[in-house]
């Protein structure tokens, strides 16, 4: 088993939930389901496999989550052309 441990502030806590249960934008839903697998301790490939994500997206996630909090790692990062 493979875990990345992930600790949300309790207001980040509260933000991805407060998005999973509105649910209007699924690629923002997607990404709080991961933090929220992540701070809840699931292991790596469960959560790549029920949220069908990469594990390079997992781990770049996590990354900018830690390096510049929750709303950047919300945000749609793709690279504008």
């Amino acid at each position: 088993m493979v875990k990345l441990k992930l600790t949300l502030s309790n207001a980040d806590y509260q933000q991805c939930i407060k998005l999973c249960r509105q649910g209007t934008n699924t690629s923002i839903v997607n990404r709080a389901q991961v933090l929220l697998a992540l701070h809840n301790g699931a292991d790596i490939p469960e959560v790549i496999k029920v949220l069908g994500i990469e594990r390079t997206r997992l781990w770049r996630l996590r990354k900018q989550y830690l390096q510049d909090g929750l709303n950047d790692a919300l945000a749609d990062g793709r690279r504008k052309a």
